[in-house]
């Protein structure tokens, strides 16, 4: 195991990506919207990101800068559907949703991003 998978930044960047990972896989269960698979398929590009990054913390930041951008892709289609903006305030919801798992997902790349330069 390399020095920079023993880090702390490497280990925080893991635990913050699957603590994001459980909330959106937990919070899309509760709210069942129909939206589910949006939200699934960004948390498999975190799988395959890492995967073709070989689990290198580099690679693995620059996976987590994807995520997020895949996850404000998803809030603004989910957020600007007919069927969310027809909806008072629905609209915000998702766009608050997605806000907030873009950071979780940006966070977890810094931690990577950190743990790189060590």
């Amino acid at each position: 195991m390399g020095s920079e998978k023993r880090s702390g930044s490497y280990r925080a960047g893991i635990g913050v990506a699957v603590v994001a990972a459980l909330l959106t896989v937990w919070t899309t269960i509760v709210r069942d919207d129909g939206n589910g698979i949006g939200f699934f398929m960004v948390i498999m590009a975190v799988a395959v990101g890492w995967f073709a990054a070989g689990f290198r913390a580099a690679g693995m930041a620059r996976t987590m800068l994807g995520v997020a951008i895949m996850q404000a892709a998803v809030g603004g289609l989910i957020a600007t559907a007919p069927i969310t903006a027809n909806v008072p305030g629905e609209s915000l919801k998702a766009l608050l949703f997605s806000g907030v798992f873009l950071l979780l997902w940006l966070v977890s790349g810094a931690f990577f991003r950190t743990a790189a330069k060590n």
